[in-house]
């Protein structure tokens, strides 16, 4: 358990001491992010809480962590990445410039052997089948996407941290529960860099939440984004999609669904996928009467839906694991539709 409890609580309190910092700099700097007829806020916010997110994260791993060359890959792809987003914080890069970052953190993790290499083998039902040159573009699809997904989701306060929190929590349960045959120093890694991770987002929420005094900004957004990414890669079951993309996408679903409708609706409004706009869930939600933190609160308990879903997808060994996951899904259900039902009759 130290692989976890210490990561997580050192993290929390770097970033506990880091947020508040981190706030005051931006502000003496004027580093905030001021209103628009796009965005909900109403008042300049400090945008670079991501420089916590990060040296907090690294402040919870580094001690903890054993000598691995795919573990640096994640390390260095993902410092890479936090870099050109708190560039892109400051001087707003161009699209194009930072999907060609993000492709180069890609090519850094292919470097250090992290890419998805063999999948099962669906149609014979036993087995493996290698992906040859599949494994770059697949690779490169999956961290790319959800790199971009935990960006475009970060539209209320608190919503992406959470978010995060929730999906990464799933994981780390799969991880713990289903037997591992990968390298022992680099699962050991995993889970470290994932509880780091953990610690120092619920620091973060304290402030991020409505009403929100900092911003992740997209140095924070692609930073969680992409370690998330990393790690399911990296840290998969060897052999096998199961890990590596089925039961992570079922933990992001929500933000996963929401970015497919925009891209879907932006082309057939046939305007550039990458235009923002203010039709995400969370916009439809806030329209619907539901408050800043009422959105938030209802959005992270359909993200709980999707970590109970992919916790039984897993098929993980122990059944009293599933039961309770089961149990804790219908309610989780049963208190969402509860919730929206209640809000539409009060805006009835």
């Amino acid at each position: 358990m130290k692989q976890i409890i210490l990561p997580f609580i050192i993290a929390w309190l770097s970033g506990m001491l880091l947020v508040p910092l981190v706030r005051k700099a931006a502000i003496k700097l004027g580093l905030v992010d001021r209103p628009n007829n796009r965005k909900i806020h109403k008042s300049p916010i400090p945008r670079v809480g991501g420089v916590a997110l990060f040296l907090g994260s690294l402040i919870g791993a580094l001690p903890f962590l054993k000598e691995n060359s795919a573990t640096l890959g994640v390390l260095l792809a993902s410092a890479f990445i936090f870099v050109i987003g708190l560039i892109d914080d400051l001087i707003d890069l161009k699209p194009r410039v930072k999907l060609a970052a993000q492709i180069i953190a890609c090519f850094v993790l292919f470097m250090f052997g992290v890419k998805i290499n063999i999948v099962t083998d669906f149609i014979a039902g036993q087995g493996f089948v290698s992906l040859g040159l599949l494994t770059y573009p697949l690779t490169l699809l999956w961290i790319i996407g959800l790199t971009n997904t935990v960006n475009l989701v970060d539209g209320v306060d608190g919503l992406a941290g959470g978010i995060v929190f929730i999906a990464l929590s799933t994981l780390l349960t799969v991880r713990l529960m289903i037997p591992q045959v990968q390298d022992p120093a680099l699962m050991s890694n995993v889970l470290v860099i994932s509880a780091s991770t953990m610690g120092v987002l619920l620091a973060f929420l304290k402030y991020n939440v409505f009403p929100a005094s900092i911003f992740m900004g997209d140095s924070g957004a692609y930073f969680l984004g992409f370690v998330t990414a990393a790690l399911s890669v990296a840290g998969g079951a060897k052999g096998s999609i199961l890990f590596p993309l089925i039961v992570p996408l079922i933990a992001f679903g929500l933000p996963v669904f929401d970015v497919i409708f925009a891209i879907l609706r932006r082309f057939f409004k046939k305007v550039p996928i990458f235009q923002a706009d203010k039709e995400h869930l969370h916009h439809r939600l806030l329209n619907r009467g539901f408050t800043q933190r009422e959105t938030t609160r209802f959005l992270w308990m359909v993200s709980s839906c999707f970590g109970f879903v992919a916790v039984l997808v897993a098929d993980i060994p122990h059944r009293g694991i599933q039961a309770v996951s089961g149990v804790c899904l219908v309610i989780m259900m049963f208190l969402c539709v509860s919730q929206f039902i209640r809000k539409s009759n009060e805006r009835k």
